[in-house]
């Protein structure tokens, strides 16, 4: 403000051009209030030549009003990043628009969050009137939004892991970011950073030492040799050197957050909130927030604890989980837990292959 109480203008001290206000100084730390509420069934048809769900809302299908904690914001993200991959799997068999009215008959209506609530809770709403088919009616989404939404929030999620691996010297999920799903289709961000390794039998002269041509030249080897193994990739330290930019295309990625306040249903208390109409807005905050904690990148792979965790994919089945504790690389799953204890296994037998040949060396030396 550049007046003070007696009226007085004072200049301001805050250098526009690179002082960021956060949160906590201009009123505290926004929080996310929702009102999550199931449809029973949902069914699927052409609306105004758009292919949408539409929720049933009468007797016997009475909508309910959970508060599973699966539901919370990192519930949702992992959840709605999970569903992404299995839509996305070459291997699934289930229509996507079956695993996502299946979603939201397991989790939460996605649109209209607050909207729809309002009417479902009036205190005069009647299951078997027009407020049901109202409530309905308002209540419809088009299949093709939800994947177009799914798709932005899974393949940003994608690229989030693949540079926190990058700081980490953790390149598996960079190398595999660009490809081509069922459905969606990674971000090519990386592939100029990426070498290689096994093109002897290949003249990359007309290449001129550009990497990106380089992998052209070999894609265009393997199709007409596909009997060659697939290539087997190495990152060349540039990746690293550019963390800005690529952070930056991240930063681009996610979207503006409408700040309101709202009443909490759970302490009846008026707070600052951001404003979520969709499960997308409340899985892109969740998202944002983790970012927003992420410590430098030199100091990545350290011990961090944060209030949201880190989400990683399971490094066994895949799928997206946050962890518990800056060790966790596995999820809960059995197949997870013997993989890991097999990997643990193979680590432990070759930290005393090491230290065997450290002490034959050294007793050798000595004789």
């Amino acid at each position: 403000m550049p007046y003070n109480w007696n009226g007085d203008y004072v200049p301001s001290k805050a250098d526009r051009s690179t002082d960021i206000l956060r949160q906590k100084e201009i009123g505290g730390v926004g929080q996310l209030i929702y009102h999550p509420f199931r449809y029973k069934d949902y069914m699927l048809a052409i609306d105004n030549e758009e292919y949408c769900a539409f929720p049933v809302c009468r007797p016997g299908y009475e909508p309910a009003f959970p508060t599973d904690d699966s539901l919370s914001g990192k519930g949702l993200l992992v959840s709605l990043c999970n569903l992404a991959r299995q839509i996305d799997d070459w291997g699934n068999k289930i229509p996507y628009d079956q695993l996502i009215i299946q979603w939201c008959k397991e989790n939460m209506h996605p649109y209209r969050i607050d909207f729809v609530y309002r009417e479902l809770t009036e205190e005069d709403f009647d299951i078997t009137g027009y407020d049901a088919e109202l409530a309905a009616r308002d209540g419809i989404f088009s299949i093709n939004d939800f994947m177009k939404d799914l798709e932005k929030l899974y393949t940003t999620a994608l690229y989030y892991e693949a540079l926190e691996g990058v700081c980490v010297a953790d390149e598996d999920a960079a190398c595999s970011l660009y490809k081509e799903g069922k459905y969606f289709e990674g971000f090519p961000f990386f592939e100029s950073f990426k070498k290689i390794r096994s093109m002897t039998d290949i003249d990359l002269s007309p290449a001129g030492g550009n990497l990106v041509k380089e992998t052209a030249l070999y894609a265009e080897s393997q199709k007409s040799h596909p009997e060659k193994q697939p290539p087997d990739y190495q990152f060349t330290e540039e990746s690293y050197d550019n963390y800005g930019e690529l952070l930056d295309k991240l930063i681009e990625r996610i979207p503006d957050f409408n700040m309101r306040v709202k009443v909490n249903p759970k302490t009846n208390r008026i707070e600052f909130s951001a404003d979520a109409d969709s499960v997308f807005d409340i899985a892109w905050f969740t998202l944002a927030r983790m970012i927003s904690e992420d410590p430098a990148p030199e100091n990545k792979g350290q011990p961090d604890e944060r209030s949201e965790g880190i989400m990683i994919c399971c490094r066994h089945c895949g799928d997206f989980l946050i962890r518990r504790n800056g060790r966790q690389e596995y999820c809960d799953k059995p197949d997870c837990q013997k993989a890991r204890n097999a990997k643990n296994q193979r680590e432990f037998r070759r930290r005393k292959r090491i230290e065997n040949a450290q002490k034959q060396k050294k007793n050798t030396s000595k004789t």
